[in-house]
């Protein structure tokens, strides 16, 4: 099966500067969006600072001031390419 075939939302292509919190690390990146759905964000992300699969990020983009402030859970590493995340809601 594709990746396709498991996505419940379509994606869009849309490269943008996104502010990401990875709260497990304390630290905060900036980094560059490849696509996003109403589910998720895959991140360009080519260098590895730590991340793992299941890390909770907080994500902002930059296009805009005062954007609203998403949680997300990385699903998926591909090393040296970047990292998808599936937006969530906090309990």
């Amino acid at each position: 099966m594709t990746d396709n075939e498991h996505r419940q939302h379509p994606r869009l292509e849309h490269r943008a500067k996104i502010r990401v919190n990875v709260t497990a690390l304390s630290k905060e990146f900036l980094v560059e969006m490849h696509d996003f759905s109403e589910g998720g964000l895959f991140l360009l992300w080519p260098e590895d600072p730590g991340l793992e699969i299941g890390m909770i990020l907080k994500v902002q983009t930059t296009e805009f001031e005062n954007a609203p402030i998403q949680t997300a859970k990385i699903v998926r590493i591909k090393p040296g390419v970047g990292v998808a995340a599936e937006f969530i809601n906090p309990a």
